[in-house]
């Protein structure tokens, strides 16, 4: 499927290429090419293409109402290419992972707020076009503007420097400092996620089992093991059993993750986060 996708794109981005004739645009002024250059760590050949990548709806106001192209179509291009580079890396990174799970983890990664906040990280709402009541409304800071201009941006990379130039920015301005185990993390119910994994791999069904209750009736901690078959594998200790029971299914579900992929249990597990400028536990 990623390699459908992939040709898909490819043969897409011919006829648009052709199409662009101009490779400068006076509405890309050689500081802003400079900033974007750094930004997506390759020369740009086509200026039209970043120039629109910036340009919001509102510029009509200004632009040549003829020619006016806002970065709406290179949004949705840029949101085609984000969503395959995602799901690309997550199925390479997670081969244990299910569709739903790889679905579900892709959808926490390419929403408005994720977007946004890296597009703030790079200040792209300081190059943005737009007219001067969009900039009086605070359109630079809008979520939704900064996380369409952020897929905007990777349409543009796309179509001037191919699809490995687009994913290495990816790569580089997010998917490096995502903390992955951090996202699972919050969204995760682990007992779903140990019961279907047991019942993939034909395993005994979990069960769950109280070690010990401690404290006053008011304040109880309870500490609750989970086996499958005759292995213990997992432990967990809560103010109640129902978020014991998940701290023992995350454990379990982790060393059974590690047996059959270690890498899987390094990032899905960071207790030390690789320190990076810019890193996020999105």
């Amino acid at each position: 499927m990623i390699e459908f996708l992939n040709n898909f794109l490819f043969r897409l981005q011919q006829p648009l290429k052709l199409s662009e004739q101009r490779l400068t645009s006076p509405l890309l002024s050689p500081l802003v090419k400079q900033t974007l250059e750094h930004i997506i760590a390759t020369p740009i050949r086509n200026e039209v293409l970043f120039a629109t990548a910036l340009t919001h709806r509102s510029a009509i106001d200004f632009l040549d109402k003829d020619n006016f192209v806002s970065n709406e179509r290179l949004e949705f291009l840029g949101d085609a290419v984000l969503d395959l580079v995602i799901a690309e890396y997550l199925y390479k990174l997670y081969p244990d992972f299910n569709e739903g799970a790889l679905t579900k983890l892709r959808s926490q990664l390419v929403n408005a707020k994720i977007l946004a906040h890296y597009a703030k990280q790079l200040d792209l709402g300081k190059l943005l076009i737009v007219s001067e009541s969009a900039e009086q409304n605070g359109v630079r800071e809008s979520e939704t503007t900064l996380a369409d201009t952020f897929e905007a941006l990777i349409g543009a990379v796309y179509l001037d420097s191919g699809y490995d130039k687009a994913r290495a920015f990816l790569e580089t301005t997010m998917l490096q400092h995502t903390n992955f185990g951090a996202l699972i993390d919050s969204d995760q119910n682990f007992k779903s996620a140990l019961l279907e994994y047991a019942q993939g791999e034909r395993l005994a069904l979990p069960y769950y089992f109280v070690i010990s209750e401690e404290g006053p009736p008011h304040k109880k901690v309870f500490t609750v093991g989970v086996r499958i078959g005759d292995e213990v594998l997992g432990e967990g200790t809560g103010k109640n059993k129902k978020s014991a029971e998940q701290l023992a299914a995350k454990e379990a579900f982790t060393k059974l993750i590690a047996r059959k992929n270690p890498r899987a249990e390094k990032v899905h597990q960071p207790t030390e986060p690789k320190p990076a400028e810019g890193n996020t536990s999105f």
